[in-house]
Parts: C-alpha cells; sequence; structure tokens
C-alpha cells in the first residue's frame, strides 16, 4: 500500500511539474483534445435524444437538434451543471494545465 501511495505522489508532482512548462498552445491542445473525446462520446447520446424527442412528437425538427447539440454540454443557469465526460483523466489534465498558465502566464 505504501508503495502505491509514493507512486501516486510521484505521479502528481510530475504532472504538476510538467503543467508549468507548457505553453499556452500545449495547453490549447490539451483542451482540443478533451473537446474531441467528448463530442465522440456524446455523439451517440445525441442520436438518442433526438430520436427520443422526435418520438414524442411536442417538439419540432429544429426544436429537437437544439435539444440534442445541447445536450451533455455545460449549463450555467438557472442551474449549473458541469459538462459531461469532464471528469475524463485527459480534461483533467487540461484543466489543470489551464488553471496552472492562467495562474502563471509565460511559466
Amino acid at each position: 500500500m505504501h508503495k502505491f501511495a509514493a507512486l501516486l505522489i510521484l505521479l502528481a508532482l510530475a504532472t504538476a511539474t510538467q503543467a508549468s512548462h507548457l505553453s499556452e498552445k500545449e495547453v490549447l491542445a490539451l483542451e482540443s483534445a478533451c473537446e474531441e473525446l467528448r463530442q465522440e462520446r456524446l455523439a451517440p447520446e445525441r442520436v438518442a435524444v433526438l430520436r427520443q424527442c422526435l418520438d414524442r412528437g411536442e417538439q419540432s425538427n429544429e426544436e429537437c437538434q437544439q435539444e440534442a447539440e445541447a445536450y451533455g454540454e455545460m449549463q450555467a443557469a438557472p442551474f449549473y451543471r458541469p459538462a459531461k465526460y469532464a471528469d475524463l483523466p485527459q480534461c483533467q489534465e487540461a484543466y489543470k494545465a489551464r488553471k496552472h498558465y492562467d495562474l502563471n502566464p509565460g511559466r
């Protein structure tokens, strides 16, 4: 168990060190990779949302399309809802890199 904890600490330190040397371009690439992965995962779910909406017949095709496109995206109001799949490791890495870069630009 102690070896595992030590490995986790070393991994965290290595990630923090790597994040501290990233350029804005590299941070943008991490964010892009996160978003691409999120969109891949959301695509089949959005098809299902669209199909269900159309099957209900309560909304127009355009409204159903808008509902499907919004599915899984962050919602700020009236109640905050984070973007679906923002917890993926690639997204967490991108989030940490962006946070570090914004707090320490040029480092």
